[in-house]
């Protein structure tokens, strides 16, 4: 089911169900959307870049889909 992560209180709410931390003090939403995404990928790829897109993987535009194929064909490299 796709999941939109529109603002910080989304991504604070989903961090705890991940059992992540939340934002560290002066942390931009920017910072703390890449932090989360990156704790998340291991465990679940399309979570991950549905954070890092601010949407559900059914409203990526064709550029966010082609740049989560790169991200996931390139991790651990």
């Amino acid at each position: 089911m796709p999941m939109d992560f529109p603002d910080l209180q989304s991504l604070k709410d989903r961090a705890k169900g991940r059992e992540f931390r939340q934002p560290n003090e002066g942390e931009t939403e920017a910072d703390y959307r890449e932090a989360l995404a990156s704790h998340i990928a291991p465990i679940d790829p399309i979570e991950s870049m549905e954070i890092r897109n601010s949407v559900g993987w059914d409203k990526w535009s064709p550029q966010q889909k082609f740049k989560s194929l790169f991200i996931m064909a390139n991790r651990g490299k």
